[in-house]
């Protein structure tokens, strides 16, 4: 699953926290405090942040992606702010 994001870095810069909560919680069907890990015990965001910001109001000069696991689902964030969200868990019957 994907979420867009924008080449512009100021966009979704103060956001991104949540953006990367909801799209997991997107992926596996939940509420957002749903999710049993907390975000930034498994990485830092404003380090995140600081890798792909440019210069304010700029585009980002970094190329790449950072990818995490969190709450069992494979979250891939590029320089562009589009985070992708790959689950890996399988939901038994109840």
């Amino acid at each position: 699953m994907k979420h867009g994001g924008s080449g512009d870095s100021k966009v979704g810069h103060e956001d991104l926290d949540w953006r990367i909560i909801t799209a997991v919680a997107d992926a596996k069907g939940v509420e957002p405090l749903d999710i049993d890990d907390r975000l930034h015990d498994i990485i830092d965001v404003d380090a995140v942040k600081q890798l792909f910001v440019g210069m304010p109001d700029k585009r980002s000069m970094t190329e790449g992606r950072v990818s995490f696991t969190l709450d069992g689902c494979e979250v891939t964030i590029n320089e562009r702010w589009d985070i992708n969200v790959n689950s890996h868990s399988s939901v038994a019957a109840d």
